[in-house]
C-alpha cells in the first residue's frame, strides 16, 4: 500500500501517523526533511519521496528524541542526506537513541505516568514495536549553534533556539513558506498523557519544564499568519500568539 503525504503548506508535506509527524519540504535544490520519525515509517518516509519527487538534500532535527531521529542514519547512509542537529543535542546521536535519559534526563519519573495514564503505556509500546529505542546512532552529522540561518541547507531555513524539551531544542522556520516546524516545542497532541490542544509536552518527556514554557516566547514574534507543524498532533492554523495563550493556560502535566 503506498502512502501519500498530505500537502500543509504549499510544498510542506507531512509524514507519520497518529503517533509522530516529520516533513518533508520541496525546495529549487532539493528536499529537506524536518525530523525523520522512527524505523517503521520507511516505507512511509520512501513513499513519499518518490511521490513528491527529488533528491533529499538534509535533514533538520528540531531535537534528538528517539522518535524524531528513526530514520536519520538511513536518510544520510543510504541517501546521501546531510543531518543536522543543535550542538546541544550532538551528543544524543553520537552515543545512540537511548542515551537520551542521560543527555537530556525528563523532569520526572515515568512510573507515576504510567499508573496514572494509560496513554503513557500505550505510546511506550508504540514507540518500542516501531524500533524508536533500538534505531541506528547517527555516524555523521553537523551541528548548528543558537539562531543561526542554515546557509547550508536548501531553502536556508532559520533554526529559533528554544531549549526545555531538550536542551538543543529549536524551532525551525521556513519564512517563505509561511510554516514553523515546532517539534516538541509546542506539540497539539501529547501521546504521553493523552491529552490535544497545544500545550508543553509532559514532565516525563521533558528535560526542563519551566525552561520550555519561557521558550514559547519565540513564537510570538511569528507572523499571525504562521501554520506551526508539530512533531505530535495536528498543524495549528489559528495563530502563533493564540497557541501560546492556550499553551501557557494548560501548563505542563
Amino acid at each position: 500500500m503506498t502512502h501519500v503525504p498530505v500537502e500543509v503548506a504549499p510544498g510542506v508535506h507531512r509524514i507519520g501517523d497518529e503517533l509522530v509527524n516529520f516533513y518533508l519540504v520541496e525546495t529549487a535544490e532539493g528536499l529537506v526533511m524536518v525530523d525523520a520519525g522512527l524505523p517503521a515509517h520507511s516505507g512511509r518516509f520512501l513513499d513519499a519521496v518518490a511521490w513528491v519527487g527529488g533528491r533529499l538534500r538534509a535533514v533538520v532535527l528540531t531535537h534528538a528524541h528517539p522518535d524524531h531521529t528513526g530514520l536519520a542514519e538511513r536518510a544520510r547512509d543510504k541517501g546521501g542526506a546531510r543531518v543536522w542537529v543543535h550542538e546541544a543535542d550532538a551528543p544524543i546521536l553520537k552515543d545512540g537513541p537511548t542515551s537520551s535519559v542521560i543527555h537530556a534526563p525528563p523532569e520526572r519519573r515515568l512510573l507515576p505516568y504510567l499508573a496514572r495514564y494509560p496513554s503513557s503505556t500505550r505510546s511506550l509500546m508504540q514507540l518500542g514495536y516501531a524500533g524508536a529505542f533500538s534505531s541506528d546512532r547517527v555516524r555523521e552529522y553537523s551541528v548548528f549553534a543558537d539562531d543561526e540561518v542554515l546557509t547550508e541547507v536548501p531553502g536556508q531555513p532559520r533554526v529559533l533556539s528554544a531549549p526545555g524539551h531538550t536542551p538543543g531544542s529549536v524551532l525551525v522556520s521556513f519564512a517563505d513558506r509561511g510554516v514553523v516546524f515546532t517539534g516538541d516545542t509546542l506539540v497539539t497532541e501529547d501521546p504521553s498523557v493523552g491529552c490535544s490542544g497545544p500545550r508543553v509536552v509532559s514532565r516525563m518527556s521533558t528535560h526542563n519544564s519551566a525552561q520550555a514554557l519561557e521558550s514559547l516566547d519565540r513564537l510570538v514574534d511569528l507572523p499571525e499568519e504562521t501554520v506551526l507543524l508539530p512533531g505530535h498532533g495536528e498543524p495549528f492554523t489559528d495563530g502563533p500568539r493564540a497557541a501560546v495563550i492556550r499553551a501557557r493556560a494548560t501548563g505542563v502535566r
